[in-house]
């Protein structure tokens, strides 16, 4: 089986590859760099778990409502 040319895969669709294919670690590690190369980045720390938690329920609301 071929696999996909990852590189050229979007973001979206590594991660819909990733759902099906869980243990491809050669995906997992293409969507990282993606996502380690994208600019403004934001890191958390453990004791700022709180405020990530409440970023995604901001996003899911709006996603909900639109």
């Amino acid at each position: 089986m071929t696999k996909p040319n990852f590189a050229a895969m979007s973001k979206s669709d590594l991660k819909a590859y990733l759902l099906k294919n869980r243990n491809d670690t050669e995906a997992f590690h293409a969507l990282m760099d993606k996502i380690t190369s994208e600019p403004n980045q934001t890191f958390y720390t453990v004791e700022e778990a709180g405020k990530l938690q409440q970023i995604i329920e901001d996003r899911r609301r709006i996603q909900e409502n639109s």
